[in-house]
């Protein structure tokens, strides 16, 4: 008799307030408000919370908060310039990060995507590490780059 054992994969608790320590341009132009400079995670056995603090272009900080499904449900919002925003949560197959990827669409037309970003998220002992690449539809702009974070 022949029996198989299906082990599944401990993931990793990415839990925790992360400060923003660094960032490094893997390709194209690096934004100093490219990347969140505070990322709050609670992981939950269904689903993980981000609260993202980034600097704004008019020096005001910008907050988003999001539910994401583990499974990879879509998690549909809005933009804070009111765009329509669906993002997806993967896990590793080892489940040691995830990638989180987020497509915004056009503001007068909900099904025209302009602009994606994917963040991969992973851990190097103690920091976070989110490489983070864009896409810019409209005008062709495309850039990548590496961020640390320290836990508070």
């Amino acid at each position: 008799m022949l029996i198989s054992v299906i082990v599944s994969a401990q993931k990793t608790d990415f839990s925790g307030n992360w400060n923003f320590l660094d960032q490094k341009s893997i390709s194209g132009t690096m934004y100093s408000n490219g990347v969140p400079k505070l990322i709050k995670i609670t992981q939950k056995k269904d689903a993980i919370n981000f609260e993202k603090i980034t600097a704004g272009a008019d020096g005001n900080d910008i907050t988003a908060n999001e539910e994401l499904d583990v499974t990879g449900k879509p998690f549909e919002t809005k933009s804070t310039s009111g765009r329509k925003k669906l993002i997806t949560l993967k896990w590793d197959q080892d489940g040691k990060g995830f990638t989180v990827t987020a497509n915004l669409y056009n503001k007068d037309d909900d099904k025209k995507l302009e602009f994606t970003y994917t963040d991969k998220y992973s851990m190097a002992g103690a920091s976070l590490i989110m490489v983070r690449k864009a896409e810019n539809f409209t005008n062709g702009e495309s850039w990548e780059s590496r961020s640390n974070y320290e836990k508070q």
